[in-house]
């Protein structure tokens, strides 16, 4: 998961500082790669100190996360199909694509916007912060633990918006790409060519392990 999220930063820190889309570059890998971990170790720290325990923050957010991620590969393999020509195939990877957009971002409109206490993230925040306003904190919580709850709740409300937005924006691209291909008439994918292994593997292997 890190490996992979430090691909998608590079290409994203890329747009600012090409050196920094660079995967042979060792600093650009060691920041990503800092940043990535510094992320998911913060989400860890939000969920160990959240007062109803962590799997109330993780959780929900892993669940449309790893879905939507789903649903992004499927994308990507349904464009690669187009560029390839062979569009007549890409209904194998189309038709669960669209199942898991509309379940996915579903899901991510009614845990962020829906008003039950129960469902939404900001409908959470708001229960918990009027109690604060008001002063009428339940025994089991001190007002900072309250404070941390909202606080919790509205993070996991602008990630889940963010991961949506991401969604529809590569989903849009995704259907520009994949008429550009249908437009031209030639394949558009581009593969490395195929290299066949050399006739002494074995000695190039045995060779590699007996220098470590």
């Amino acid at each position: 998961g890190t490996r992979a999220a430090r691909f998608m930063l590079q290409d994203l820190l890329g747009v600012v500082s090409p050196g920094l889309k660079r995967t042979d570059s060792l600093p650009a890998n060691l920041l990503a790669t800092a940043l990535c971990v510094l992320a998911w170790g913060y989400f860890l720290h939000q969920g160990v100190v959240d007062p109803l325990g962590g799997i109330n923050t993780l959780w929900p957010l892993f669940g449309i996360a790893n879905q939507m991620l789903a649903g992004m590969a499927l994308m990507l393999c349904a464009v690669v199909l187009f560029k390839m020509k062979r569009q007549r195939y890409a209904w194998v990877a189309l038709v669960p694509t669209a199942w898991l957009l509309i379940c996915t971002l579903t899901a991510g409109w009614q845990k962020a916007f829906s008003p039950d206490a129960k469902v939404g993230f900001l409908a959470i925040a708001n229960k918990f912060q009027a109690m604060i306003d008001s002063g009428n904190i339940p025994s089991q919580y001190t007002e900072s633990q309250l404070a941390q709850l909202v606080f919790n709740n509205r993070l996991d409300a602008g990630l889940t918006i963010f991961f949506m937005v991401v969604v529809v924006v590569l989903a849009l691209f995704s259907i520009k790409t994949a008429l550009a291909a249908l437009k031209d008439p030639k394949p558009t994918a581009k593969e490395t060519p195929y290299e066949p292994m050399p006739e002494n593997v074995e000695e190039i292997v045995a060779q590699a392990k007996g220098a470590h």
